[in-house]
Formats: structure tokens, sequence, C-alpha cells
């Protein structure tokens, strides 16, 4: 089972946020049409405080939404963000917001493009050679593409055995991680396919600190969180949050949701180890569709999905739908996220005019919510705030 790492996002799952559209659509002050305007009137808003009451009511401890639509934040908490204390979530509460990480380093790659430190044409050989056994010559497009080939470190079971034993603090070096994945033979030619290898971004992050000399966190910070005032965002190494943080719960390892907060951000380097509220990772990005994070001639190309491989979402480091999936009400660009003991996802139009960000502090096998009933109150949840 994959605890740590989100699995891409399937037709099938694709299909039931289609589903919840409808049941979206069918509540009251639902709109059914695609967004007329951005913005929330009460009658929304008190929409979309019931529909987190209702997934707190199915058994998600805690959950936190933000809606940004112009001048206007929305900014909704439900439920409890420690079990133990029954200390309420609210929306300052930070989550760990897993592979919304891979959007800020692959802005980061391109910033670094842009400025002639590096080019996409790239190759892993070029930066960390000897590093892999196969695909070496796999692209840094290859790599912001999840294209690369290579095999994913987490599908390894030595990747999650020290935290199963209980040893939360357990740190991974990056280098650890790669020599995971360079174990098992390459799964296609670089460019040929689309697969979800968290070992893509791991070997991104290690270029970023090798092309500029500086930890992955300082740059992060530096670059993207620093400039645009996300004063929670962080990208963790290790098992420690700054306060308030909701605590995160695994469904399904014991009669009890068990609390895994403690275990190590350095498991998921580069490719998931991002902290943020949901306040902090909706700014992000409505930032990036405006282009102040990564420069307007490389956004249309972030944005879009690679044409010669059929059936992608993925541009580089985002998901990319139009009219369907998760958001069916227009074109979208964002990343979900899970990690243990937390799910969620966020997204913006891809004109700017609304973001969105839905998190909570509990994760079931299959990277869920939890049982049916609360994956689809979450799922009804996240389409209202996309849409309504």
């Amino acid at each position: 089972m994959n605890l740590v790492h989100p699995s891409p996002i399937s037709s099938a799952r694709l299909g039931l946020f289609v589903a919840a559209l409808l049941a979206a659509c069918s509540g009251e002050g639902a709109d059914s049409t695609a967004l007329d305007s951005t913005a929330l009137d009460s009658t929304a808003i008190a929409d979309l405080e019931a529909r987190a009451d209702r997934l707190v009511a199915a058994g998600v401890p805690g959950v936190a939404v933000a809606v940004i639509a112009g001048d206007q934040t929305v900014l909704i908490a439900r439920g409890v963000a420690d079990r133990a204390t029954g200390e309420p979530m609210t929306p300052d509460h930070r989550f760990r917001v897993a592979s919304v990480a891979k959007s800020l380093v692959a802005s980061v790659v391109l910033q670094l493009a842009d400025e002639g430190e590096l080019a996409l044409s790239d190759t892993v050989e070029d930066w960390l050679p000897g590093m892999l056994r196969e695909n070496a010559d796999a692209t840094l497009e290859d790599l912001l593409r999840l294209q690369s080939g290579i095999f994913s470190y987490d599908r390894d079971e030595r990747h999650m055995a020290p935290y199963f034993a209980g040893d939360f603090e357990y740190r991974w070096t990056p280098e650890g991680l790669v020599g995971l994945a360079a174990e098992h033979p390459a799964l296609f030619r670089p460019g040929e396919q689309f697969d979800y290898s968290n070992t893509n971004y791991v070997l991104l992050g290690l270029i970023i600190q090798k092309s500029t000399g500086r930890p992955l966190a300082d740059v992060v910070r530096e670059r993207i969180t620093e400039p645009l005032g996300m004063s929670t965002a962080e990208m963790a190494m290790g098992s420690e949050m700054t306060a308030p943080y909701a605590r995160g719960y695994m469904l399904g390892l014991a009669e009890e949701p068990l609390d895994v907060t403690a275990i190590s951000a350095s498991s998921v380097f580069g490719n998931g180890n991002l902290v943020a509220t949901v306040r902090d990772t909706a700014v992000f990005y409505g930032a990036l569709v405006r282009g102040e994070v990564v420069s307007g001639a490389q956004l249309p190309q972030m944005f879009r999905p690679d044409p010669a491989v059929a059936g992608t979402h993925y541009g580089m480091g985002v998901w990319r739908f139009d009219d369907d999936g998760i958001q069916p009400c227009g074109s979208f660009v964002g990343h979900d996220g899970a990690a243990p003991g937390y799910d969620g996802t966020s997204f913006s139009t891809l004109d700017g005019a609304r973001q969105y960000a839905v998190f909570t502090n509990t994760l079931a096998p299959g990277d869920v919510v939890g049982d049916e009933a609360a994956q689809q109150a979450y799922r009804e949840l996240v389409v209202a705030a996309a849409c309504n």
C-alpha cells in the first residue's frame, strides 16, 4: 500500500468527481453551469460550510477549505485538528500538502532555465553523473513531465519499512531514495510514456541544489514562498512542523485512527515535503497562473500536457483539466496531494479568476479520505469549492 505518495489521478477517480458534480449541483445554492461570477455569495458560502460539516460527519477528523475569488477570500474549517485534545480545526492550521511540492519544485527549475543556469534539455547524467544505471539520459523536461521511465522509489517496500516499524523520525537522504529506484529496471525509454514516479522530483530537487549551491528548502523559500507572502509554507525535511498544525491520521492500520503526523518529510524530498495552510496553497496557484512565479513565456509549456503522450493530463509539475475531471466547470491547473494522515487538492482556474484548496487530516488505504460516504462527501466539497 502506498502510504506516502499520491497515486496518479485515474480515469475512475475522474468519473467519480463528475458524478459528484451532479450531486453538488443538485444541492441548494449550487450552480449547475460553468462559473458565471467568481465571487461566492452568502448562499454559496453556506453550501460550502454544510458540505464541510457533512464530510466531518462522515468520519473525517477535520477539514480546511480556502476559496479565493479576486479580492474575496473564503476560509472554512470544521472538525478537529487533534483527536486527543479536541483542538478545533482552524484555517490557520498547517497540513502536509504533499505533492503540491512538485508545482513549486517545477517552478524553480523553470526559473533557473529562464536564467540560463540549466536547460530543460540537460540530462540527469549531465547534473548527477553515475547516479542512475538506466535512463540517465532522461532530460529535465522528462523529469518534470513524469515521463522519464525511472522507477518510483516509494514502490520499494524498504522505503516505508522504518515507519511501519515505528521509527517515524527515520531520515532518508535524497541519494538514498534515488538508490532505491536505481536498483529496479527502468519502465520504458525516456519520453515514451507517462508514469507517476516520485523519483523524478527527488532528482530535480538534487539538481536544484547542485545548480544553486543551496539547500532545496532555502531555494524554495527565497524564490517562491517569501516573495508571495506564503508565511506558513515550508519545505519540511524532518518530522517537525511549525505550530499550529493539524495532526494526521491513517485509517485501516488499527482499530482506531493512527496518529502518523511525525513520519519524516525526508521520505518525500522534493516530491511531497511541502507544509502549508490551505490559504497559502491557494495563493501559490493564483500567483502561478498570473505569471508571478514562472515567466509568461514558460507558462504555456508548463501547463501543456505532452501531445506525444496519449491520455496524459500532466504538464510540468501541474495537472491540467479542461471542463472535466475534478473541476468540470472550466480549465484548471494545480495538484492533488496525499501523505500519511493527510489528503487534499488545490487548483486555480487557468484565467486566475478562482483558486481553491481543500485538505483533510486523514488518509485511508488507496489514498482516499475514508470510506465511501467520506469519499463522496469529499468529492462534493471539492467540486463545490471549484464550481459554486
